[in-house]
């Protein structure tokens, strides 16, 4: 038994951490404004407006900028309750949970932070909340709850998690692609629009560009492409899906998933896995000039600050160029995912959501009742929509017994900029419970009125027109919908084409493994490894170099865990898919 005298000593070195951080956070030029102390849980006003504040573990987020939001404020006349995120990088994340003192709402991979946050008494379940202020959630997920319950409780059989973005059926429309290869359109077709099927072309793309155009107009330097350094090992893992089809898999940097793969293929030690392919990419971007000297050491903040200025040709998604296609998309000018490669990050289903993104009620909270509330408004069809779509009688009206966008929303959305942004529809979907093309039961139609095929088409950007009519679509979705049903590219539904829903409901109701506390620390130990190779890797001199660098570190890899990681995953993986098949 541990000696329950340390308790305090512990809980007062960990407050001290915390109060350390938070105010070298605030002299930091690169951290993100949390607006108020981190460990500080909601208050109420004179009104009787309850804030909730809610840790999410990510920087770059746009909510604090626009707290007073139209759609914060519809959501504070429905249920009394304002919205403002305290944001943390990991660093930040294990030293708040190691404080204890929590937000109000903590949103996290339960995979990776259950069970500090069940064991350490630091969330609440919310079962008895659920049976009184959260009907929407079990009449319109109870697939969820159950899962969460059984998987995400360590064994207690209650509800601590629930996912964002929870969407059980495929989508019949193609939205515009969001993640893949992130291109400068203009640049990109002003060069002729070269066919792009390898990594070796899209370097040679990114330099005929640069080439043409060295400076932005204000005169900084302009490169092929850069990264940050405060998202993991993100930088390498997602970004190249278009071409090695491989994807993350649960809460760990090390694993992928090949597209329609059965096993789980560990990204150190697989020689073609998207770490390899990205270190390869960077390293000759390096070697051609190509590569921002900063991102080795950048974080998400400064590289979103550089991007909005104009300085890079190529991006891993449309929301990590900054603002710049707020700023000139209506003049035909910004960035598009190219519908290259192999795979477009498109498609598929979500019947458990964004799981890495889960929402846990904290013990700390004053007002878990209104937290609560909270949470039920955002599974709810009703606010679904609300901060999907924008708001009844302003930005959307009923008319024959169909939702139809007013002409003036669908405007500010296409010019963008700060007044669309000022409107909080869809200003972060992590927030949003069911997923955007999930139909409302009374109107038949999805919950985002901008994700019809028509509302697409008509709320065309010029950019968004001009990359669609290169393609002979009338908006870019339909690019992509149109290359898969023609077999020239796969998505995530390409692989379900011939599965029962039941089928592919267990392929996305798998339980992921959970690493042994030995295995963790060998993983973090890895992971560690894996971004120092990463440096070393890309600045290599010679492919040579980068050939010996590469065995010297898979061997290394391997030799520090990789390979006994490897074994316990796919072991417990193909024991958890005979577990998900048995159950059906």
């Amino acid at each position: 038994m541990k000696d329950e005298r340390i308790k305090p000593l512990k809980r007062t070195i960990s407050v001290l951490l915390v109060i350390i951080l938070i105010t070298l956070t605030a002299c930091s030029n690169n951290t993100a404004n949390t607006n108020g102390s981190a460990t500080q849980a909601g208050t109420v006003d004179a009104n009787g407006i309850v804030t909730l504040r809610i840790l999410v573990n990510e920087t770059g987020t746009k909510w604090n900028t626009y707290p007073d939001n139209e759609i914060a404020k519809a959501i504070e006349k429905k249920i009394g309750v304002k919205i403002e995120y305290v944001e943390a990088d990991s660093n930040k994340m294990n030293v708040l949970l190691a404080g204890g003192d929590l937000p109000d709402i903590v949103r996290s991979d339960p995979t990776q932070y259950g069970k500090q946050l069940i064991d350490g008494n630091l969330v609440i379940p919310m079962d008895d909340l659920l049976a009184k202020y959260g009907k929407d959630i079990s009449k319109n997920i109870p697939t969820v709850v159950e899962y969460s319950q059984k998987n995400w409780s360590e064994g207690q059989n209650k509800l601590y998690f629930l996912p964002p973005q929870v969407q059980a059926d495929p989508s019949p429309v193609y939205a515009n692609l969001s993640i893949g290869p992130t291109i400068r359109w203009d640049y990109y077709k002003e060069i002729g629009a070269p066919a792009i099927n390898s990594t070796t072309d899209m370097l040679n793309v990114l330099k005929q560009i640069v080439a043409k155009h060295p400076t932005t107009d204000e005169g900084k330097k302009v490169y092929g492409v850069s990264m940050w350094q405060d998202w993991g090992l993100w930088p390498y893992i997602i970004p190249f899906t278009w071409i090695t089809q491989q994807t993350a898999a649960g809460n760990s940097d090390l694993f992928a998933k090949p597209l329609g793969g059965k096993e789980l293929i560990n990204v150190l030690t697989d020689a073609n896995s998207n770490y390899w392919v990205a270190l390869d990419f960077y390293n000759k971007a390096y070697r051609e000039g190509l590569l921002d000297p900063d991102a080795l050491t950048m974080k998400n903040n400064d590289y979103m600050a550089k991007a909005t200025a104009g300085q890079f040709i190529l991006g891993p998604a449309t929301w990590a160029m900054g603002d710049f296609n707020s700023k000139y998309a209506k003049d035909g000018k910004g960035f598009v995912v190219l519908p290259v490669g192999k795979q477009a990050w498109s498609g598929g289903v979500r019947p458990i959501g964004w799981a890495d993104k889960s929402y846990a009620i904290s013990k700390s909270s004053k007002y878990p009742e209104k937290a609560m509330e909270f949470l039920n408004y955002i599974y709810s069809y009703e606010g679904a929509r609300t901060m999907y779509s924008g708001i009844e009688g302003t930005n959307w009206t009923i008319e024959k017994g169909v939702p139809q966008l007013s002409k003036e929303v669908s405007q500010l959305k296409v010019t963008g900029g700060d007044a669309w942004e000022r409107t909080g529809i869809a200003l972060d979907p992590n927030l949003i419970g069911l997923g955007g093309n999930v139909i409302d039961p009374k109107t038949k139609t999805p919950l985002d009125l901008f994700a019809t095929e028509e509302a697409l088409a008509n709320n065309a950007t010029a950019l968004e027109k001009d990359f669609s009519q290169y393609y002979h679509a009338s908006y870019p979705g339909e690019v992509v919908a149109n290359l898969v049903k023609e077999g020239k590219l796969n998505d995530e539904n390409t692989p379900l084409k011939n599965l029962t829903p039941e089928q592919i409901i267990i392929e996305n109701t798998i339980v992921l493994p959970v690493l042994t506390d030995d295995l963790l620390k060998k993983e973090t130990q890895l992971k560690e490894v894996a971004a120092r190779t990463a440096a070393t890797m890309i600045l290599s001199k010679t492919d040579e170099d980068f050939a010996a660098n590469k065995q010297k570190a898979i061997e290394t890899f391997k030799s520090s865990g990789a390979d006994e990681l490897s074994t316990y995953m796919n072991t417990e993986y193909a024991k958890a898919r005979a577990t998900a098949e048995q159950a059906k």
